[in-house]
């Protein structure tokens, strides 16, 4: 039986009320802790408590007095939480450390969220992909939790992960970028674990209908990745424009613009150079076309909007290479992590016939893997 310690009567429609609004969740931020259950056993049970932000005593934790009694009963003044995080509230009575309005703040974002769930429409379930290879002596790592929870908040509540992911950790891979067998090795540990893991998902007749994908890699890696997804199944494409693969709420300038020029007429092979997130380098010995930022930078694509927006132009800028005639593309990119996925699942399979990818290591080019 649930502990309670209420010293106010609280009425059904009040307790009833506050769980909604909830979610049966614990308000407190961090913990969101189902409470219609047992946390060890998992049984189903109430393990609920009622707390007061302003207690109901004037001498109780934030009580004051006039207030604590006005307040008592008022579901403004009240949180659910679990035992744990009562006991955190509470302690100490008048020396407790939790202001009230840090727990209002608790109050508001929590229930803020939950009325989100609530009213989210055109709701999918989305299957997280997660990727990682060494990035010189970088070792990457990607917490999945903190994709779950950027699942959500860049959806607004619409996308929402299946209880099962795939993780591709190849974080601890014993050769580096910067050896030449970096790049065969990598590529055939890729494709083995697409072909166990990824594409029997794929092609279920019960799988999923869009995908989550995270990758923290060499940008080629990230290239081949988004090659073997392909761009059949819908996807939602992370990154770290800020922390956590959220996307930047707060960016209020303008959108990156990009541009080429394509010539009417190109030979069968040529170089497209992809300068996003910097300026790259042109590559000697080929004709050279251009697909760039305005003002390249690494924080260049902040929203999902933008990158949206390098989609609609990548794809045009591919279709312009073909139509001019070119068929063998070597790509030169400077492209954060989203496009590096993106320009892997807009490739044109049955127009090119062969893609290669190079890696910049400076001072050179160095030709990293063949997409096709």
């Amino acid at each position: 039986m649930a502990r309670t310690q209420e010293r106010a009567y609280l009425s059904p429609t009040v307790r009833r009320d506050l769980w909604v609004d909830a979610g049966g969740r614990c308000e407190f931020r961090g913990c969101c802790k189902p409470i219609d259950r047992d946390f060890l056993t998992k049984q189903r049970c109430n393990v609920s408590e009622y707390a007061h932000i302003i207690a109901d005593s004037p001498a109780g934790a934030r009580g004051v007095a006039g207030e604590s009694e006005r307040l008592a009963a008022d579901p403004s003044n009240l949180m659910l939480l679990c035992y744990d995080c009562h006991s955190r509230i509470d302690r100490k009575g008048q020396d407790n450390p939790y202001t009230a309005e840090q727990l209002r703040a608790m109050k508001r974002e929590h229930e803020a969220r939950i009325q989100l769930i609530y009213s989210a429409t055109g709701v999918k379930e989305s299957l997280p992909i997660l990727m990682t290879f060494p990035i010189g002596s970088l070792v990457p790592v990607i917490d999945l939790d903190q994709v779950h929870h950027a699942m959500l908040e860049n959806s607004a509540y619409t996308r929402f992960p299946l209880g099962r992911s795939i993780n591709i950790n190849r974080s601890a891979f014993d050769v580096q970028d910067n050896s030449p067998d970096f790049w065969p090795q990598a590529e055939r540990a890729l494709t083995s674990l697409y072909d166990r893991l990824i594409h029997p998902e794929l092609t279920a007749r019960d799988g999923p209908s869009h995908l989550t994908v995270a990758g923290f890699a060499p940008i080629p890696m990230l290239m081949k990745l988004g090659a073997l997804l392909g761009d059949k199944t819908e996807a939602s494409v992370l990154d770290l424009p800020t922390e956590r693969w959220l996307w930047d709420r707060t960016s209020s300038g303008p959108a990156p613009e990009f541009i080429y020029q394509v010539p009417d007429a190109l030979p069968r092979e040529v170089s497209a150079v992809i300068s996003i997130s910097n300026r790259a380098v042109h590559p000697q010995g080929m004709e050279v076309v251009e697909f760039q930022a305005r003002s390249p930078n690494r924080g260049i694509i902040r929203t999902e909007s933008h990158l949206l927006a390098f989609r609609r132009d990548f794809n045009a800028f591919l279709m312009a290479l073909a139509r001019a005639g070119a068929r063998v593309l070597h790509i030169h990119p400077a492209t954060p992590l989203s496009a590096s996925v993106e320009v892997g699942r807009l490739l044109l399979p049955k127009i090119f016939e062969e893609i290669h990818v190079h890696e910049w290591q400076a001072p050179n080019w160095r030709t990293a893997l063949r997409l096709k």
